[in-house]
C-alpha cells in the first residue's frame, strides 16, 4: 500500500489508480479520494468520469502499468 496519496498513471486510455487503504470518500466534504484496498483502472476513451473500475476486466493491463508505477517511484520521481 502507498504511504502519503495514492499515486496513479495515464497511459493511452488507461488511467490506473494504485491500491490505497483508507475511506473512500471525505465524511465531512463528501469528495472522494481515490482510496481503495484494490487497484482501480478506467478506460478514459469511454469514461472520463471514472465510474466503472474495469481492473477485474483487464488484469493484464493492471500488472503492465502497475510494473510502470513501480519503476517510476524506484526511480524517485514521478515526471520526467
Amino acid at each position: 500500500m502507498e504511504q502519503g496519496g495514492a499515486l496513479s498513471l495515464i497511459a493511452g486510455r488507461w488511467k490506473l489508480i494504485s491500491p490505497r487503504e483508507g475511506p473512500k470518500v471525505h465524511h465531512e466534504t463528501a469528495i472522494e479520494l481515490g482510496n481503495d484496498p484494490q487497484p482501480q483502472l478506467y478506460d478514459l476513451s469511454v469514461d472520463l468520469g471514472e465510474r466503472q473500475n474495469v481492473a477485474a476486466k483487464h488484469p493484464e493491463v493492471v500488472r503492465e502499468l502497475s510494473a510502470r508505477l513501480a519503476r517510476i517511484r524506484e526511480d524517485g520521481r514521478s515526471r520526467p
